[in-house]
């Protein structure tokens, strides 16, 4: 097992430390606010060793995010923060591009092929894990959000989202509390919004106001994790 974790991850089991924090992708400055100056890359995920946790960069999607967390099982890694990004519906007051949320409720639309067939259905919500948030008495924004397998085809489908309660959507989190409560661990995820959903410029052309805004919400987030680890 040594081998393939290794192979797959990086590093060996062994390293891996108590409080690991799941990063689907490289949010600007995440890495250095949790303390992390570099990345052992393996085969399918990479890892850095911050002060007292391991950042695991485990890509994109539901399929990775997952079994990233279920390789863990039998490391000593015993709480999982998950650390992503997300996009609001609409804005509103207390949510905007900045604004560090985190999931209570979680829609699962996460095929691919039933979304571009048109073949998808109401799918029973996900109650999100917040042991870890609540433990370190953290004030942070609850939402009810989607997690869905497609940007391309999101923005079709707002209004049918929001008449299920839901303010925000991501890829990652439905799949990331699934396999953490298969492995048993604490654990709680905080989401970054950086865009709304259908608004092509403020998704791909940020003003300096919102990159400013987005830059404070990743260090708060990250501040978070570290105030957590500290607890």
């Amino acid at each position: 097992m040594d081998n393939t974790f290794k192979l797959i991850y990086g590093i060996s089991p062994k390293a891996i430390q108590k409080t690991c924090v799941i990063m689907p992708f490289d949010i600007p400055g995440a890495a250095a606010a949790l303390g992390v100056t570099g990345m052992a890359q393996g085969k399918v995920f990479a890892c850095g060793q911050g002060k007292g946790l391991t950042l695991i960069r485990s890509g994109m999607s539901a399929g990775f995010v997952g079994d990233c967390v279920l390789w863990l099982k039998d490391t000593p890694c015993h709480e999982i923060f998950f650390l992503g990004t997300c996009g609001l519906f609409q804005k509103q007051p207390g949510l905007d591009i900045g604004t560090v949320l985190a999931p209570v409720h979680i829609y699962p639309f996460e095929s691919f092929s039933a979304i571009a067939a048109g073949q998808m259905s109401v799918p029973k919500p996900l109650h999100a894990d917040q042991t870890l948030l609540n433990k370190a008495g953290l004030d942070i924004p609850r939402v009810d959000c989607v997690s869905f397998a497609s940007l391309h085809e999101e923005a079709k489908h707002v209004q049918f989202f929001q008449k299920l309660g839901a303010e925000a959507i991501e890829m990652e989190c439905a799949a990331f509390f699934t396999a953490v409560r298969l492995i048993s661990r604490a654990s709680s995820a905080l989401l970054i919004a950086s865009d709304i959903v259908g608004d092509k410029d403020l998704c791909f052309n940020l003003s300096p106001h919102n990159k400013k805004n987005l830059a404070e919400g990743i260090s708060q987030a990250c501040k978070a994790i570290i105030s957590f680890n500290g607890v």
